[in-house]
């Protein structure tokens, strides 16, 4: 690590190297261990959080997953939302190359809403490696799209047997249960979600609107 002054050194190393991101990543994986990163993200300094969990976005392995789930309730917003975006890219690498492609390329076809292609593309993920939660994940959504709802829900389950801090995998089987009109499991969703993440200000909105409905009736 940087000296003594740790967080005035790697606040310096990610601005001169924001335009580079790969030897941004070396100059990380050189002079800080993820004990370091660690160490700044529970900081009460807001700005030592919020770099220390974009460098966890970038160079993190799951080892550090709790403590960024812990960060989710931080008393700095930008330190939460770091560590969303943290979790979000560990989630997204499964250690594989080949399958971290093929992930991106699934996810490439979700936005220009080639939904049956992208269930294709992310069947192979989870074929070619079935502990993958991210694969299932990001199929749910496409299933989502598709409105084959017993796949999408099948496959937010497998995701959170996989990885039980997914608040994204719940916040989805939420949307899926509202489709089907079961108002009491999606609330039941979102609530995990929350618990998790109480930054998802949408899902909350949505619990209200359902208990409003439900009220009304």
């Amino acid at each position: 690590m940087y000296g003594n002054n740790g967080f005035s050194e790697l606040a310096k190393l990610m601005f001169k190297n924001s335009g580079d991101i790969e030897k941004l990543k070396q100059l990380l994986n050189a002079n800080y261990s993820e004990a370091d990163l660690v160490v700044y993200l529970q900081s009460e300094d807001p700005l030592v959080g919020r770099a220390a969990g974009f460098a966890l976005r970038l160079i993190g392995t799951p080892a550090v997953i709790p403590t960024l789930v812990e960060a989710l309730k931080n008393d700095d917003i930008g330190t939460r939302y770091s560590a969303e975006y943290a979790l979000w890219a560990i989630w997204s690498r499964s250690g594989d190359d080949t399958v971290d492609a093929m992930l991106e390329d699934g996810k490439t076809l979700l936005k220009n809403e080639a939904y049956q292609d992208a269930v294709e593309r992310f069947t192979t993920v989870i074929e070619t490696d079935p502990n993958f939660a991210e694969g299932y994940n990001q199929r749910a959504i496409a299933y989502f799209m598709l409105e084959e709802w017993s796949q999408a829900i099948r496959d937010c389950k497998r995701a959170i047997s996989l990885n039980p801090n997914h608040f994204g995998a719940f916040a989805g089987m939420g949307h899926v249960y509202v489709r089907l009109g079961k108002i009491a499991e999606a609330i039941d969703a979102y609530k995990q979600a929350l618990i998790i993440n109480p930054n998802l200000i949408s899902i909350a909105e949505a619990i209200l609107r359902l208990r409003s409905r439900t009220q009304s009736q």
